[in-house]
């Protein structure tokens, strides 16, 4: 229970940093350099909001991984997506079709039902240097390729490859929060600074919230979140599985109704973000003020 509560509360508050990190993004002066963006974002009020909500991510997930599986946890952050939705439609007045609601059960009809017959336990083995090394070696390499393809094409192509690179490295961090918490229980407090994963995970997690935003930079929320959402449970439960030996039922039957699940997941992922509203443009007004009253508030106002 510990595990879902902290699962589900780090899901609100990534999806609660995604809008108010393309709020900012959105409303920040076009044209000019990523150095000059990135200053004039950390100026914004509603980015630096942003980043505590990111604390709290950090926080939970690290709570819940903690007491609970890799292949767990991290697919449970899909329903960031659905928290996501709501904020639009109830704090920024976005107009939400109801179809978006019938793709939102979709994917907890998914959710649930791959947690429910994948059955996921063990998980308590410490990852030896060579499998880390193995690992790290393959996830960087999908990651550069991702990027490398998210360089040309449309809005929609560059947020999505984007996307999917900073889900791979997202689930890499998830991997260093993991194996924090087990160093932390073996070393106490003090002993989490004189052992690598607390600096691993500092890197990973400057170098997937750098993605990320240029994720939402690149493209429509649309594209970049769905790619956040599927890629990096996928990836989670395939490093969980090879490197922290957590199981699951591999009876035919159960794996039939995994992968099955799974799917039905991921089509509501894509469904929603086909048939959610056009993601955030930018329009006139404070990033602050449209978070307080409402886009359409605002909006009406400078009409």
């Amino acid at each position: 229970m510990v595990t879902v509560i902290c699962a589900l509360g780090a899901a609100f508050c990534n999806a609660s940093w995604a809008i108010m990190a393309r709020l900012a993004g959105v409303a920040a002066p076009k044209g000019q350099s990523r150095w000059r963006t990135g200053w004039y974002l950390v100026h914004q009020p509603v980015w630096l909001v942003g980043q505590a909500f990111a604390v709290g991510v950090f926080v939970l997930s690290g709570v819940a991984l903690y007491f609970g599986e890799l292949a767990v946890v991290q697919p449970l952050l899909v329903v960031e997506l659905i928290f996501a939705l709501a904020l639009r439609e109830f704090r920024l007045h976005d107009v939400i079709p109801v179809k978006s609601w019938y793709a939102a059960g979709v994917i907890c009809l998914g959710l649930g039902g791959f947690l429910a017959v994948a059955n996921f336990h063990g998980g308590t083995r410490v990852p030896k240097a060579v499998e880390w090394g193995v690992a790290l070696s393959l996830w960087s390499f999908v990651a550069v390729v991702l990027m490398v393809v998210g360089r040309r094409g449309s809005p929609a192509r560059r947020a999505g490859c984007i996307g999917a690179a900073a889900a791979v490295v997202w689930s890499v961090d998830a991997s260093f929060v993991k194996q924090l918490t087990d160093t932390l229980q073996q070393h106490g407090v003090l002993g989490v600074f004189v052992h690598w994963p607390l600096y691993a995970l500092v890197v990973s997690g400057i170098l997937g919230a750098v993605l990320t935003q240029a994720a939402f930079n690149a493209g429509p929320l649309s594209a970049s979140q769905p790619a956040l959402l599927i890629v990096d449970p996928l990836a989670s439960i395939i490093l969980g599985v090879l490197i922290f030996g957590e199981r699951l039922d591999t009876t035919v039957p159960a794996l039939i109704g995994a992968v099955l699940a799974l799917l039905v997941m991921c089509v509501g992922v894509v469904l929603m973000s086909r048939w959610a509203p056009p993601s955030m443009e930018p329009i006139a007004g404070d990033p602050l003020t449209i978070m307080r009253y409402g886009r359409r508030a605002t909006t009406q106002t400078a009409d």
